[in-house]
């Protein structure tokens, strides 16, 4: 039976190119002068992530930012403006990375970028703080993971709720310590959020003359963009993004993972999921309709998207229920409503029996980053509360989820849910989507709405079984040179 455990497509060509291109980063860099109190950071991506993450250094005081990087020079100059003692470094990464004065960054970049920027730095000598989804398949995490263990570099994920230093204790107290509830027996995750059509042009997209379009692209290949935008937008293509599902699903099924297993599970065992593009017509390729059951060979789990509206409430998606942000945990007793920012407990008859708050700056990645900044100045990997493993592990159910949609099939509600052994909470979450959409005067079925059969993990490494040499191919990254992310041994 066929088996994904890389991908084996960086021909030699690519690889000699990338060798002796200028723009290949040198061996790790030992600064000696390193202060020892203050952390002197680099921010790669200057968007609206980026800018936020800045906006808590002043209450960080032993850490700074120090060097500004983007390929938008309208976003860099604003920065630059909000933060005057931060260089300038351009539209180039590498300028960052080879600064003598910078020990860490930030890489709050594309999608696309994530791994490369990643690597590149760590190569450079620099520890990381890198923004979720940390890369668009198995086998970019696997180089992830390679490069931290060879180069020795601390790397943090921003899955910021892990650094909730209280819900999460109260939390696993409750649904397992204490079993309050009893026995766990499905857990249902969803984000039910309206988002609009990103337009569809006739003509390609010729990027804004503000934008250095060679290093905005970087490894992604170079093929026409027919949305209206450059920016954000790149959210809903597989060449630069995860869409939702690796989006939201980063955090949530991150959340789920830490509250419900304790990490104790990495990747699935398998994963069959379905969804569509619909209620408009744009250039749009992720599902932005979706849901997928993972068999973990332990405790079920169902993830669920809706980006269309609630007819009752323009604003949200809120037909489907549960949190518009979270997961349930459903148990003998009762179940548990997880939200983003609190949660709530409900016994067998519905009736609240406690709530959960989370910390004052549970929304805010403050904490996040300070955990960083202590672990990085104290050459400590082990007081991270969101290390590379940890987002490795998350990233096999979003980027299996999303695999094993683009491999599907027409859909069939029937076949679905018998392949699932009929899993009540799947057919609750199905029965959810198809109300929210008959709402709307669309249908979900074959004709609007594509899913797949299971598809089989081979642990964190990659894919095993009938869909592993599909995978493959659907997976490969004809990476433009000289930006090819390279094979970390």
């Amino acid at each position: 039976m066929p088996q994904l455990t890389r991908r084996r497509f960086l021909a030699a060509s690519a690889a000699s190119v990338f060798a002796l291109s200028s723009s290949a980063i040198s061996a790790p860099a030992v600064f000696a002068d390193r202060p020892k109190d203050k952390l002197r950071i680099g921010l790669v991506g200057c968007g609206g992530r980026g800018s936020f993450l800045t906006t808590f250094f002043p209450n960080i005081p032993n850490a700074e930012i120090v060097a500004l990087c983007d390929p938008d020079s309208v976003r860099l100059a604003d920065l630059c403006k909000k933060l005057p003692n931060a260089k300038n470094c351009g539209a180039d990464m590498r300028t960052v990375f080879d600064d003598h004065d910078v020990d860490a960054v930030i890489i709050a970049t594309c999608n696309h970028w994530h791994v490369l920027a990643a690597i590149w730095a760590m190569q450079a000598g620099k520890d990381v703080y890198l923004e979720k989804p940390i890369c668009l398949n198995f086998w970019e995490g696997e180089q992830l993971v390679n490069a931290a263990k060879k180069y020795g570099k601390i790397v943090q994920i921003g899955t910021q709720m892990r650094t909730d230093p209280k819900h999460h204790p109260e939390a696993k107290a409750f649904l397992h310590e204490k079993k309050e509830l009893g026995e766990i027996k499905s857990v249902c995750v969803g984000r039910f959020f309206a988002r609009n059509g990103i337009g569809k042009r006739s003509t390609p997209l010729t990027p804004p003359t503000t934008v250095d379009y060679n290093q905005w692209l970087g490894p992604s290949p170079d093929v026409p963009i027919y949305r209206n935008n450059l920016q954000y937008d790149w959210h809903w293509s597989w060449n630069t993004g995860n869409g939702e599902v690796g989006n939201w699903g980063a955090h949530l099924l991150d959340d789920c993972r830490n509250d419900v297993f304790g990490d104790a599970i990495g990747a699935p065992k398998r994963v069959l999921a379905g969804g569509a593009r619909i209620g408009y017509d744009d250039a749009g390729e992720t599902p932005n309709e979706f849901f997928a059951y993972f068999d973990t060979g332990a405790i079920p789990v169902v993830f669920r998207i809706s980006n269309l509206p609630d007819k009752a409430d323009p604003k949200s998606a809120g037909a489907c229920a549960g949190p518009s942000s979270g997961y349930v945990v459903y148990c003998e007793g009762g179940r548990y409503e997880k939200h983003w920012g609190g949660a709530v407990a409900f016994d067998a008859e519905g009736k609240k029996i406690r709530e959960f708050e989370a910390t004052s700056e549970h929304d805010g990645p403050g904490p996040h980053l300070r955990n960083f900044v202590d672990a990085v100045l104290n050459a400590d990997a082990s007081r991270l509360t969101a290390p590379l493993k940890v987002g490795h592990d998350t990233s096999t159910w979003y980027n299996g989820a999303n695999t094993a949609y683009r491999l599907g099939e027409p859909y069939s509600k029937k076949a679905v849910l018998e392949l699932a052994g009929n899993d009540a909470t799947l057919a609750a979450a199905i029965g959810e989507l198809e109300r929210h959409l008959t709402a709307q005067g669309l249908k979900m079925n074959a004709d609007t709405f594509r899913a797949s059969r299971f598809l089989e993990y081979d642990g964190t490494s990659g894919i095993k079984g009938d869909y592993a040499e599909a995978a493959e191919k659907l997976l490969t990254i004809d990476y433009r040179a000289p930006f090819v992310v390279p094979t970390i041994e």
